[in-house]
């Protein structure tokens, strides 16, 4: 009898630990979730090309959560502010970011005072992904890279180049660019594609890289010109826009800049489960591909949920490498 009571103890302990468990994996992975708002975070001002590809992308987010998704600029220290609050909210899929590669992952690589790592996010999926291409103000004596090139060796830094902040992917492809060809231009960092653009086209400032969807309006009514496409071969899309490797000043330059969904690190997988299956049904969405495809994104194909951050890691290790040789102006 002994035998069998101490049996029940041992039993009895045993269950309580388990329900107790089972509490804390509700508590920590609600099955009932989103039951309000989600909160998505666009480390941009309104009318960047990040902001209307959010703008895009949270309808669609919405009907597949079955939620409201508000939609909340904040802009400044190049995209950092938004991930640092990100970071101060709850891990509990109620406020995301719409992130670039700019304030997730480069800007920590050359900023260590800034405040964060990429390793505190948690990648969803990948959204889109596009082009860059460094452009002129339209009044610039240089048609391509090889005049601007040889414009500015006889007018040794003469011009300036506007960026959306140190150590963003604009900043460090525009210092990469100048190491290449071994010229220098003075760096100009804005706090918005927006404000950048409106130097640009008025001429305060010479140059930029910005991405596509950005310029090709401008481009197209000639506001801007282009000096090269950062790519290794020209867009289907725009047959005539040359590449930069195209001139004898530069080769080999490669370089996308992404959008993606994150949350805080620690977010229950239950939570992350649900966002990474709205994000791919968005991702099959034909309207929304439609609007990626107008703006100058590639919509990725959707993947499983540990793709995404597969490739931010490696893409913190191929920048790691390029901002190591780029002097963060």
């Amino acid at each position: 009898m002994s035998q069998l009571v101490s049996l029940l103890k041992t039993c009895g302990v045993a269950c309580t630990l388990l329900a107790a468990a089972i509490g804390i994996a509700r508590a920590q992975a609600p099955d009932d979730y989103p039951r309000a708002p989600v909160t998505l975070l666009v480390p941009y001002p309104a009318g960047a090309a990040t902001d209307t590809a959010a703008r895009n992308f949270a309808p669609k987010l919405s009907q597949y959560l079955g939620q409201p998704v508000i939609v909340d600029n904040v802009g400044g220290a190049g995209g950092a502010l938004a991930v640092q609050r990100l970071l101060r909210s709850k891990a509990d899929g109620y406020t995301l970011l719409f992130g670039t590669n700019n304030e997730t992952v480069l800007i920590p690589l050359v900023n260590s005072s800034i405040g964060y790592k990429t390793t505190e996010l948690r990648p969803i999926g990948l959204v889109g992904t596009t082009s860059s291409v460094l452009v002129a103000n339209a009044q610039l004596p240089a048609n391509n890279i090889d005049e601007l090139v040889d414009h500015l060796r006889r007018h040794p830094d003469s011009l300036n180049l506007g960026h959306p902040g140190i150590g963003t992917f604009q900043h460090l492809i525009a210092a990469s660019i100048a190491q290449r060809a071994g010229v220098q231009w003075a760096h100009i960092p804005y706090k918005g594609a927006s404000p950048l653009m409106t130097d640009l086209l008025g001429g305060q400032i010479e140059l930029a890289v910005v991405t596509l969807p950005s310029a090709v309006t401008y481009l197209n009514q000639g506001g801007l010109k282009s000096l090269g496409l950062i790519k290794a071969t020209r867009d289907p899309r725009l047959p005539d826009l040359a590449t930069i490797n195209e001139g004898n000043s530069i080769k080999d330059m490669d370089a996308d800049l992404w959008l993606g969904l994150f949350a805080p690190r620690g977010l229950p997988d239950s939570v992350g489960a649900v966002l990474h299956t709205a994000l791919n049904r968005a991702l099959e969405d034909t309207e929304f591909q439609a609007a990626q495809l107008k703006m100058g994104f590639s919509t990725p194909a959707p993947g499983p949920a540990d793709s995404f951050a597969t490739y931010v890691a490696e893409q913190t290790e191929q920048f790691a490498k390029l901002a190591a040789t780029v002097q963060a102006d």
